[in-house]
């Protein structure tokens, strides 16, 4: 029996029997919708509630008595046009309709809630459809918790994309589902798409596969963290390293559900590693080389010094002189040094006392660390003389030094030439500077060079092969 306006026998306030069942099943049917964890209700084929659980009541907040024998579109309005469209399909097609999700709020409340909702028809003795049973599971808790997490992942997203470094995510299984967008800027990859048909390990440098797979197959089936070194390929056609980790997230039960994969660019982290094996490999070999020079200037200097605190004076310049071509190279990692920086630094001394006296200029040349050592000497040498013996040892002479490049064989002419000091005459005997200039530097630097002792001045011209600044 059905509530409608013509019906004067039965109360819209009480329960009314449901049309095909012997009222001895009755109290049993009510004992479900009483103690059903959803929602329930009988709806007669012009939407009114024939009969409806407490459950259900709280889309709107009215009670039971309120709902029986009114129509929705008069307890729930803003559902009635959705209601009403699904119970005029099930009347017509007879077919059942499933998965509707609804969503209200209470009188005076401002929380939103959310059900899904399930319609199946009732037919009666005769098989006509006598009304519809409706069932309605509140998925709010679950719509907020999948709206968090889609948020959460959000963040997640956005974060991955932002940090410089290849970040994938992968099912329990290992199937990769999601790749950041610097993974597809590094592979050239359109993003996009099936996210199965690309995957870290086919880019993997052949050398690594097979124990990079076998690793992640382990990893797979122990659910522990991969860490490998390894060489991907970009999208430029050359492979980088990256050191590569793999680590499972798992539930609060402890159960991996997704694993996370990232990819940091170690090529410059390499380079860093390899050009400090080259420092230290060539400070090894600077340090030798250094002390066989500081040994030679030893003997050399003890050759020629006339007591043991000319020996110490003199010993402790060259070093000194050493020292400012040690000086210059560690300021470019033993890279080299420019010919400029090298003169301005082995006359700084003597320019102080013999300010403006000094004038140097050429194009920019790069010199080796080998280059630096014995030039360094050998300029030393020559200031040294000067301000003993040549132009800077009286009130007005003047060094001029110049160097210049020949384009086409890239050789280095350097000219020493003193002026206006005291006449000069060739010495009576060869010191350590005559050794240093007209020995170890051409022996050195295969050049060769011409030390001129003229009357007006010292001179020296020396060539070699150097290469110019870039």
């Amino acid at each position: 029996m059905f509530v409608n306006e013509a019906d004067s026998d039965v109360s819209p306030a009480q329960p009314i029997s449901l049309p095909g069942l012997p009222f001895a099943e009755q109290p049993a049917l009510q004992l479900i919708y009483d103690t059903a964890p959803i929602g329930l209700a009988f709806l007669s084929p012009d939407c009114r509630y024939v009969h409806i659980n407490q459950r259900l009541t709280e889309i709107c907040g009215i009670p039971i008595e309120g709902h029986l024998g009114r129509t929705v579109r008069e307890c729930v309005p803003g559902l009635a046009d959705t209601v009403e469209a699904i119970v005029r399909s099930i009347m017509a097609t007879g077919e059942p309709v499933t998965g509707i999700e609804v969503s209200g709020q209470r009188p005076g409340h401002n929380e939103d809630r959310a059900w899904i909702t399930y319609w199946h028809p009732l037919r009666g003795p005769d098989g006509r459809i006598a009304g519809v049973n409706v069932a309605a599971e509140e998925i709010t808790e679950r719509n907020r918790t999948e709206a968090a997490l889609r948020a959460s992942e959000r963040q997640f997203h956005i974060l991955a994309d932002s940090i410089p470094q290849l970040v994938w995510m992968a099912e329990a299984d290992g199937r990769i589902f999601w790749f950041n967008s610097h993974w597809y800027d590094y592979t050239g990859v359109a993003p996009g798409g099936d996210t199965t048909s690309h995957d870290w390990q086919a880019i993997l440098a052949p050398a690594s596969l097979a124990k990079a797979r076998r690793r992640w197959v382990q990893s797979l089936q122990t659910g522990t963290a991969l860490e490998m070194e390894l060489s991907l390929l970009g999208k430029d056609g050359q492979y980088h390293p990256f050191l590569t980790r793999v680590i499972p997230l798992r539930d609060a039960t402890s159960t991996i559900y997704r694993w996370i994969g990232t990819h940091v660019d170690i090529s410059e982290q390499k380079r860093r590693e390899k050009h400090i094996r080259f420092i230290i490999d060539e400070l090894s070999h600077r340090t030798k080389n250094l002390l066989a020079v500081v040994m030679a200037v030893a003997n050399q200097t003890a050759q020629h010094a006339s007591d043991v605190k000319q020996y110490q004076t003199r010993f402790a310049e060259r070093l000194q002189a050493l020292a400012h071509c040690h000086d210059l190279l560690v300021k470019d990692s033993w890279h080299g040094a420019s010919l400029h920086d090298l003169v301005s630094a082995q006359m700084r001394p003597f320019s102080e006392a013999n300010a403006g006296r000094i004038d140097a200029s050429g194009p920019c040349v790069i010199l080796n660390p080998d280059a630096v050592q014995h030039l360094g000497l050998a300029l030393h040498e020559l200031a040294t003389n000067a301000s003993k013996h040549g132009a800077l040892s009286g009130p007005y002479g003047t060094v001029s030094i110049r160097w210049q490049v020949e384009e086409a064989d890239n050789r280095v002419r350097i000219d020493w030439c003193e002026k206006n000091g005291p006449a000069v005459a060739p010495p009576r005997r060869r010191g350590f500077g005559h050794v240093v200039i007209e020995q170890i530097v051409p022996r050195a630097l295969n050049g060769s060079g011409v030390l001129d002792f003229s009357p007006e001045g010292v001179n020296w011209t020396f060539e070699f092969s150097q290469r110019p600044c870039e």
